[in-house]
């Protein structure tokens, strides 16, 4: 499967998208409020099928109160119940902490549709022997023009329509493409040790910066929060500020996004294997609070994980209890180390560290034993 993601123009006609969503929204607090109406009363869980019989039922025996479901595709509202049922097998399995939510409607909702919500004009026979498709999509009958900005290759599965909190609107196509970015192996594996300050340290010894983008944007973002809560609510200027608020907020995360995937990339092209430690990220952020979000690391993995995936290397984790940082990666000596300790000298062999490219070394053996990698090279700082 390949993803790829465009943007709608702004048009008035993406009020009907709005009002989709806004359908797709109500349908999900419905049944939510149901489940938990059920759960009060002592009775049990109600399964996907289950949803969807009463889901058609409603629809068909009170047109007057349920009318506005049958404006969107029935598919898209049954792809609905199959997030909330998702939501809850989660939640049953441990997985997630808490049970879903009831959606607000001030806030973004996505929709996804088969081919019988949506329709794009028959492609085009491009140069590397793949359809073109053009600019232009009908979705539940209304037509819509979006920034073509890469060609669509293969044949398209779903789309899935989402509104910024800016009420921009872009679209997420799924095609059956199989993108190979397949090239000659390097033979190099290493180890990375994640923190606050150095957002990672490679056990060959380079260490790459955390730039914190909403620490230094923070000042913009209170300001325009400020101005926002100043302003009658239900106005044009509040309506106004607010988008100027969540403008601050999206330059955040797309500075974040960019700095992940272009990391993500330079290290998958470096090594073929990769060895990270699983972080308890619930007790960095009651020491470091905002400094830990504002990094990324679950975010960043994911997009590791997936540039990895394409080119045939591996990711790894190892055991977050493994005692890496406090250990001698020559004689394997433990020590005891403060926060505050950022080098210090193994007492038993000499050898003096560096806290962060320790630990990173440690990562790396430590991965290389448990997982097992072979013909391959071990990238270890020289002098350690």
């Amino acid at each position: 499967m390949y993803t790829t993601k465009y943007k709608l123009f702004r048009v008035p006609r993406n009020r009907h998208l709005k009002r989709k969503t806004w359908i797709a929204h109500t349908i999900w607090n419905y049944f939510l409020g149901w489940q938990r109406t059920r759960y009060s009363l002592g009775l049990p869980y109600m399964s996907y099928k289950e949803m969807s019989r009463e889901f058609t039922i409603l629809r068909n025996s009170h047109p007057d109160i349920f009318s506005h479901w049958r404006e969107l595709d029935s598919w898209a509202a049954r792809q609905v119940l199959k997030r909330l049922d998702l939501g809850y097998d989660r939640f049953f399995k441990k997985i997630a902490k808490r049970p879903p939510k009831f959606r607000s409607v001030r806030k973004p909702y996505s929709l996804t549709m088969c081919p019988s919500g949506y329709k794009f004009a028959v492609p085009v026979a491009g140069d590397k022997g793949f359809g073109i498709y053009s600019d232009r999509v009908t979705i539940m009958g209304k037509s819509y023009r979006f920034n073509l900005s890469r060609p669509i290759f293969g044949k398209i599965k779903t789309v899935t329509i989402k509104e910024d909190a800016l009420g921009d609107f872009y679209m997420t196509v799924v095609t059956n493409h199989i993108h190979s970015h397949l090239k000659p192996m390097t033979g190099n594996a290493a180890g990375f040790d994640m923190g606050v300050k150095t957002m990672l340290t490679c056990s060959n010894g380079k260490q790459y910066e955390s730039p914190h983008f909403y620490t230094e944007s923070i000042d913009k973002v209170r300001t325009a929060n400020r101005q926002l809560s100043t302003k009658q609510r239900g106005s044009n200027n509040r309506e106004r500020a607010r988008h100027h608020h969540a403008r601050m907020h999206r330059k955040v995360q797309r500075q974040r996004e960019d700095h992940h995937w272009k990391l993500a990339l330079e290290l998958v092209r470096r090594f073929d294997v990769l060895f990270f430690e699983t972080l308890n990220l619930d007790g960095m952020k009651r020491l470091w609070g905002r400094k830990v979000s504002d990094i990324g690391f679950y975010a960043f993995l994911q997009k590791v994980e997936w540039q990895a995936k394409k080119r045939g290397k591996r990711v790894e984790y190892i055991n977050q209890w493994q005692p890496t940082t406090s250990v001698c990666h020559v004689c394997k000596a433990r020590v005891s180390l403060e926060l505050s300790d950022r080098t210090w000298t193994c007492k038993h062999c000499n050898t003096h560290h560096d806290r962060d490219i320790n630990a990173a070394i440690n990562i790396l053996q430590v991965g290389a034993s448990t997982f097992g990698v072979e013909n391959v090279r071990l990238a270890i700082a020289s002098g350690s």
